[in-house]
């Protein structure tokens, strides 16, 4: 089935526009404290996760600039999907609030730098900043790389080298798989504002005072 390329980068923009939108709401104003917080059950933080995203953004989004730079690249005005590109985003987001049902282990050096590295210290705020600028870039890419089979169909490195795969699907996938880690942030800041809850005093409640039970 044939989409147009315009409808297809406006529907993928309003897409990023959303995942910024969710962004700012969920880690603009919080202290490090609530960042950095690991519920039960979890293995991350919230800003870790934006902290992988931002490792995964950092193996593709050089490859795919760089393929927005060749030359003789021809335009088009539609473009078909194949079947990874119709599937990648939809296997990675969860639905209906819950965990994805597509497990995909992330490879030691795209996990938080606490597990790589314990001596490696993160910068919360630095971590946001890379996130927003690698998210600006990824909509620059948006616009460039749909407009053109050539450019679309190069193969850039996944992070499984030496699997490769197309630069339409990899645009696909850095799209899904920020939106994947979006709402694994939002379940986990959720979480530790509960966890967080239940273990402080409830200032309205009322304690009764223990009788001196001492013995002359």
């Amino acid at each position: 089935m044939s989409l147009a390329v315009d409808d297809f980068i406006s529907k993928r923009r309003e897409e990023i526009a959303q995942y910024k939108k969710q962004f700012e709401r969920l880690f603009y104003f919080l202290e490090e404290d609530e960042l950095m917080f690991i519920p039960e059950g979890e293995k991350w933080s919230g800003i870790e996760c934006i902290e992988h995203v931002n490792y995964v953004s950092e193996i593709y989004l050089p490859q795919l600039t760089a393929v927005c730079q060749l030359e003789q690249a021809t335009q088009r005005d539609t473009l078909t999907l194949n079947f990874t590109q119709r599937k990648v985003r939809s296997a990675l987001l969860p639905k209906s609030g819950q965990k994805s049902t597509l497990k995909i282990p992330a490879p030691k050096k795209i996990q938080p730098r606490r597990i790589q590295n314990p001596e490696w210290k993160m910068a919360p705020q630095k971590v946001m900043e890379n996130f927003l600028s690698d998210t600006a870039q990824l909509e620059r890419i948006l616009n460039i790389i749909p407009q053109s089979k050539e450019l679309s169909t190069q193969k850039v490195v996944t992070v499984l080298p030496p699997l490769k795969v197309s630069a339409l699907t990899a645009v696909e996938l850095l799209i899904g798989h920020m939106g994947r880690h979006l709402a694994q942030a939002e379940r986990i800041l959720h979480g530790g504002r509960v966890e967080k809850s239940a273990q402080e005093p409830n200032p309205d409640l009322i304690y009764p005072a223990r009788e001196d039970q001492s013995t002359d």
